[in-house]
């Protein structure tokens, strides 16, 4: 069966989260996750059995197996981000964070 590999832009707390539900799910890998903080990404690569950290976008989609990207920062930085991607992306982060 085919293993679709994604980078998972956002370490903080909402990217926790989709990392603790992608666990759970059959054929999907997080094969690099993007974080502000290098440090604190590498703490929770570490906990999660990912290989790859950086704290540029840049660097996850140089990587040729990284299928898809998912997207879990704030709006402005999510748009840029999936505009430049060139790879199907994902965000995870609300439309508006104002209600």
């Amino acid at each position: 069966h085919m293993t679709i590999k994604v980078a998972l832009a956002g370490a903080g707390a909402f990217g926790i989260k989709h990392l603790d539900g992608i666990r759970n799910i059959a054929g999907v890998e997080v094969v690099s996750l993007v974080g502000r903080e290098l440090d604190k990404t590498e703490a929770v690569a570490a906990k999660y059995g990912i290989k790859h950290v950086s704290t540029e976008l840049a660097d996850s989609l140089a990587i040729r197996e990284v299928d898809a990207v998912i997207l879990c920062l704030p709006d402005d930085a999510a748009r840029e981000a999936s505009d430049a991607s060139g790879v199907p992306t994902v965000s995870g982060q609300p439309v508006s964070q104002h209600s």
